[in-house]
């Protein structure tokens, strides 16, 4: 397995992984919180400046196939002492892939990458009910700090 900085010949592999996340998060989100993620357009496509202005690292494997990438970004945080945050925006490993590392070894490089870029710390967002995000993340040493409700009004 190979973890490498995405490019824009990347595309469309990560937009295939992409699209494989948003149905997966269909089919562990209860009918209660379906309403909430539903989206009136569906996920836009990747673009070439995404690939420029985030941060996306690949995992492949021994044929060279993307196997799960994950995708970040930098924001500083104005009136906050942990001001500068490196975001998880969205991550991903196909099913048959999970277990071996990829899914570890791609975090340590986004975390590795937001150390360069001076962040003083890393979040992300998961649903409640994707258990198995929350525990992967409890693994590999972060701490749950909110929790999101809704109602439909």
């Amino acid at each position: 397995m190979i973890i490498r900085k995405a490019n824009k010949t990347d595309k469309a592999h990560v937009q295939i992984l992409m699209d494989e996340l948003n149905l997966y998060r269909k089919d562990i989100f209860s009918s209660d919180n379906q309403e909430f993620h539903k989206r009136i357009n569906p996920y836009s496509l990747l673009k070439d400046i995404d690939f420029d202005e985030s941060l996306i690292f690949v995992a492949t494997n021994d044929s060279d196939q993307i196997i799960g990438f994950i995708q970040g970004s930098i924001e500083e945080r104005k009136n906050h002492k942990l001001n500068k945050l490196g975001y998880i925006d969205e991550f991903y490993v196909q099913k048959e892939s999970r277990g071996k590392g990829a899914a570890k070894n791609l975090f340590l490089e986004l975390e590795s990458e937001f150390k360069k870029n001076c962040c003083n710390h890393m979040t992300t967002h998961t649903d409640f009910e994707n258990e198995l995000s929350q525990q992967f993340y409890l693994h590999v040493g972060m701490n749950k700090a909110t929790i999101e409700f809704w109602k439909k009004l």
